[in-house]
């Protein structure tokens, strides 16, 4: 046990649980932490900007089901680091977010760089714990089975450097998983549910992205189809059912939202299931039908809805005793749906002068694996994958919908691909997200991962732009160039395949998918699009 310190304790321990890969930037005060996780067998991945270590701690997390770990400095290395921990906590993943800190000696005092990392982290995070001698091994312990109970999401160690390089004088171990699980919905709430479904004559299933933790999809999709039920799901929950599914019925609050919340009018309830308000508002979308609601936690909702019954308790066991219900009939007609879908698809394929970014998106599904996973960043394109893009193999969309962080995409990809080294990933953003991450594609390039970087490049902030159309606003701050310059050959050491037509563009995604390293594939689109589907 000798020179064993508390850093090699916090390193031993996340290894024993799982954890492979922590990302972030070193400096002074976290050089003992990663050199303690190089030591556990544990790989520190270099970033440019700590902001990109918190989005890959949250992908790490959602991917492979083991806290990603995200390390950086005290100071602005941790308010860099903040952003994607944020993306964590709203996107419910598991992550661990590591902050270096002044010896204890200077935790009270104004010294260069310190400020109170446990009142910057304690709004975005579940917990938030500094380390002493003495509690080491509990805390880091307590930190990981609170990363991942339900709802998951990140939880924040702050360690002082003396503490990191003191002797430990604990030993690591996990927890044994506690016996207490989550409170089951009761039988009378379920047979109500049900009651209320054989009563109503279109009735509407709203499933949200939880249902991905509640390993009960086959029972959920047995349900749907029992009871003939018609879904709409949130962007988060794509491919929850596969959306080639005849009771498709599209996402709401994204591309064409009116013209799905104009077919949705007909329903006369709406059963909401694993529905998680941070995506969006039951209010912002909902026909003037009653709700149920069916989720470990009660429905979030303004006066404006009328909840008419809630099942709360644990999702897969209620979602496994629903599907074994006796089921009910609806007046839907499956000719009636399959022509609105069909409109749909027409409606977002809108002619136009050049390339269109829905023409790229066409050809990147055709291209790409139907299990390929996809990050998607946020912005104008954002709205039209929801509508477009159709997932058949559950969680291979990736795209943050509750904390919404432009720059997403990039670290996302990088992280989906470290958990997950076997699979496809692609990652598609646009030009305004590009450059707020492009730094990684030095990231990219060190580590080699085989993954194509899509740019929609139309030289706007397009979604604001048409929000500032909306509003009868001037542009203003929303054009990116206003004469694209020619595309460089590379960005830092990442070559970049750029295509300007359709045909072009099959034919790089093509060539960038059979790279043995990573490619940005630049595709040069128009977007006035955007102007018309967006809210239409």
């Amino acid at each position: 046990m000798s020179g064993r310190t508390n850093a090699d304790l916090i390193a031993e321990t996340l290894h024993a649980a799982g954890v492979r890969y922590a990302a972030g930037i070193p400096s002074g005060q976290v050089l003992a932490i990663i050199q303690a996780i190089r030591k556990a067998g544990i790989e520190f991945v270099l970033v440019s900007h700590e902001g990109a270590a918190g989005f890959m701690a949250d992908v790490i997390g959602r991917v492979s089901g083991v806290p990603g770990v995200g390390v950086a400095t005290l100071g602005p290395g941790a308010t860099n680091l903040m952003t994607g921990i944020g993306n964590a906590f709203l996107d419910r993943s598991p992550a661990l977010a590591i902050t270096g800190q002044v010896p204890r000696a200077q935790l009270q005092r104004r010294v260069q760089m310190r400020v109170d990392h446990q009142a910057l982290f304690r709004p975005i995070t579940k917990a938030s714990y500094q380390l002493a001698p003495g509690s080491v091994a509990s805390c880091v312990q307590e930190a990981l089975a609170l990363a991942v109970a339900e709802p998951p999401g990140p939880v924040h160690l702050d360690l002082p450097e003396d503490v990191a390089t003191a002797p430990a004088d604990e030993c690591p171990h996990l927890a044994s998983p506690s016996a207490e699980g989550e409170e089951l919905a009761s039988e009378q709430d379920l047979e109500r549910i049900m009651e209320l479904l054989r009563c109503a004559k279109r009735p509407l299933a709203a499933l949200g992205f939880s249902l991905y933790r509640s390993g009960a999809l086959a029972d959920l999709r047995r349900f749907l189809e029992a009871n003939h039920l018609p879904f709409v799901t949130t962007n988060m929950a794509k491919g929850v059912v596969p959306e080639d599914h005849p009771l498709w019925l599209g996402v709401v609050g994204r591309a064409r939202r009116k013209t799905i919340e104009n077919y949705l009018a007909q329903a006369d309830l709406v059963v909401g299931i694993g529905y998680d308000p941070v995506e969006i508002g039951y209010e912002e979308w909902l026909p003037p039908a009653p709700l149920v609601h069916v989720d470990a936690e009660a429905a979030d909702v303004d006066g404006t809805v009328r909840v008419e019954h809630e099942a709360i308790g644990q999702l897969g066991d209620a979602l496994r005793r629903l599907a074994a219900m006796p089921a009910a009939t609806n007046d839907w007609n499956d000719d009636r749906m399959a022509e609105f879908r069909a409109h749909l698809e027409s409606s977002i394929r809108l002619p136009g002068d050049g390339f269109q970014p829905w023409q790229a998106l066409d050809i990147m599904r055709e291209v790409l694996p139907q299990d390929a996973i996809l990050t998607c960043d946020v912005g104008a394109h954002t709205h039209l994958v929801a509508t477009q893009w159709r997932v058949t193999a559950p969680e291979t969309l990736l795209v943050s919908n509750g904390w919404s962080s432009m720059g997403y995409a990039i670290p996302a990809a990088l992280g989906a691909k470290l958990a997950a080294p076997n699979r496809t990933v692609a990652a598609v953003m646009g030009d305004g997200c590009f450059l707020m991450m492009a730094g990684e594609m030095a990231t990219a390039a060190r580590l080699n991962l085989p993954i194509p970087f899509v740019v929609l490049n139309d030289s706007w902030l397009s979604l604001i732009k048409v929000k500032q159309e909306r509003k009868d606003y001037a542009y203003n701050g929303v054009e990116v160039t206003s004469r694209p310059p020619e595309p460089p050959r590379e960005y830092f050491g990442v070559p970049n395949f750029v295509a300007r037509t359709p045909a072009e563009f099959r034919v790089v995604l093509s060539k960038a998918l059979r790279a043995d390293g990573p490619t940005v594939v630049e595709a040069l689109v128009r977007p006035e699009i955007y102007s018309t589907i967006l809210y239409g």
